[in-house]
């Protein structure tokens, strides 16, 4: 990864779960969507994009990128990181995001911070994989470079964001 050493959480462990328990919703109960409700989509309708309407690109047009192209990447250009080289990776290494792990704690990925309401999702080769919109206060739709929707993120601390499947099982965090 072209990442600067203070974002490369195998080199800081203030942003690994693995060192600094805070951040790992395995040892933090407040992070872990299996003993706090407030943050469990199976348990919280407001939080499950099949129950709630406003948070399904499938039932509302105006998250849906395929749908507004202002959310689209492949039609947006200051959203494509192969035309916008501040949030290419490959072009620049001092990039706002967060890194996604599984919940073994293992990165597997990290998002490109456009904005708030937009981030870019890279593999940890730095390929684009794909972005999340931001649908609600602590709510982001996941799709991947074909506008395809794949899951969604749920804001459980600052910079924790649970990652959930369709399915709304729970399979990664930020941090």
């Amino acid at each position: 990864m072209n990442l600067v050493s203070g974002r490369n959480p195998k080199l800081t462990s203030s942003i690994n779960p693995q060192l600094t328990s805070r951040l790992n919703p395995n040892l933090t109960s407040r992070l872990n969507p299996k003993l706090t409700s407030r943050i469990n989509p199976k348990l919280t309708s407001r939080l499950n994009p099949n129950l709630t309407s406003r948070l399904n690109p499938k039932l509302t047009s105006k998250i849906n990128p395929r749908l507004t192209s202002r959310l689209n990447p492949n039609l947006t250009s200051r959203l494509n990181p192969n035309l916008t080289s501040r949030l290419n990776p490959q072009l620049t290494s001092n990039i706002e995001g967060l890194f996604i792990f599984n919940l073994q704690n293992n990165p597997v990925a990290f998002t490109v911070t456009e904005s708030d309401d937009f981030w870019l999702i890279f593999d940890l080769k730095n390929r684009f994989i794909g972005f999340s919109v931001r649908v609600d206060d602590n709510f982001l739709n996941v799709f991947d470079t074909n506008n395809d929707w794949v899951g969604y993120f749920v804001q459980a601390d600052e910079n924790v964001h649970l990652r959930f499947d369709l399915k709304n099982n729970w399979v990664g965090s930020t941090a």
